[in-house]
């Protein structure tokens, strides 16, 4: 008996997709989340930790550009990735003195790692620095 070929089914192309929608994204399944109400509020000590990790990053990556454990292509990213780390560590800790010294707004200091939501308790000794109302801004 001779075998039948299956016909292969004609793969759809897509026009030009521009919309999150016509991707089929997250942004266009997931529903809105509620936003906090309330101002934005900054752990001192969570935005510390995380320059501390970001700086024992630096020396990671220096000590193993220093003692060889990269490839010959991998060892000069080394300096240019350190570079980087220590720049965004001079611009984050010139952002911090500037809200301590209240020139600078909390708010331009919050991101997700060192926000403290309205919810969480806040009597663990950290520091909190809330954002500014606008009649107080500068």
């Amino acid at each position: 008996m001779p075998r039948s070929r299956k016909k292969t089914p004609e793969v759809p192309t897509n026009p030009e997709v521009t919309t999150p929608e016509e991707v089929g994204s997250p942004e266009a399944s997931e529903p809105d989340e509620p936003e906090e109400v309330g101002p934005k509020v900054v752990s001192l000590g969570r935005e510390l930790s995380a320059l501390n990790l970001t700086l024992r990053g630096a020396q990671l990556l220096t000590d193993t550009g220093l003692y060889g454990y990269l490839d010959v292509g991998g060892q000069g990213d080394v300096f240019h990735c350190v570079s980087a780390t220590l720049s965004f560590l001079g611009a984050r800790m010139g952002l911090l003195q500037g809200v301590i010294r209240r020139e600078v707004n909390p708010a331009f200091l919050w991101a997700p790692h060192n926000a403290v939501a309205a919810h969480e308790s806040r009597d663990d000794g950290d520091l909190f620095l809330t954002e500014w109302k606008p009649s107080i801004a500068h």
